[in-house]
């Protein structure tokens, strides 16, 4: 995963019009703000509240606790936003929170898919490919980190596959009660998740490229 790189708010677009995947948008809070590296904020205490809250997530729903898992793991998903505008908001962007703001996005859907796979839920090879790219970025970091180069931020892609997906998981959830829409939810989740998991991709090769960008910029730099 670029875990670690993808922030909120931070992203760089890839489609026409737009400027180069490798180029990082300014902040919102305004072209000066720079992260700092303070640890005890508001935001980084939301990013961490939901690092906390994600195994309770993912208990009530392998242990089939559905309303109640349902229920807080959309509350954990939808403060995926908020971390990340208070920083911009109040001007308290920092390197932390940078990097818990994307960890908990990946997290949470981790380890509500593999709740969901264990209940019979979710195709594992959905997980095994969300689970793959993760694996396959992060092998990357300490490359990136001898030569200097920080892991890519956010692209939009990103931020879509990551919205896309905490719609999908709660869905999927819905499909299993015993509510009327079930059935209709069931389908409607299964094709979110494999638009998630197709956008997932596309912006791991957008970080891919990212990446190499940045390590020829430092050989040449060198």
């Amino acid at each position: 995963m670029p875990g670690t790189g993808e922030v909120a708010g931070a992203g760089a677009a890839s489609g026409p019009g737009s400027p180069p995947a490798a180029e990082v948008a300014a902040p919102k809070g305004g072209a000066d703000q720079r992260p700092s590296t303070a640890i005890v904020t508001a935001p980084n205490a939301i990013s961490f509240a939901r690092l906390l809250l994600m195994p309770v997530c993912a208990w009530l729903l392998a242990t089939g606790r559905y309303g109640t898992g349902l229920w807080l793991t959309a509350l954990v998903g939808a403060t995926d936003w908020v971390d990340g505008w208070l920083a911009r908001r109040t001007g308290r962007v920092s390197r932390l929170g940078q990097l818990l703001d994307p960890l908990a996005d990946r997290l949470l859907i981790a380890s509500v898919a593999i709740a969901l796979v264990a209940r019979g839920v979710l195709p594992w090879p959905a997980v095994a490919l969300l689970v793959g790219r993760d694996i396959v970025l992060l092998a990357g970091f300490p490359l990136l980190s001898r030569r200097g180069v920080r892991p890519p931020d956010v692209v939009r892609v990103g931020k879509a596959a990551t919205f896309d997906l905490l719609f999908a998981l709660p869905t999927l959830v819905v499909g299993e009660t015993g509510l009327a829409l079930a059935p209709a939810a069931h389908v409607i989740g299964l094709a979110l998740l494999w638009a998630g998991v197709a956008l997932y991709y596309v912006a791991g090769v957008v970080y891919v490229r990212m990446a190499l960008e940045g390590l020829r910029a430092a050989r040449a730099g060198a």
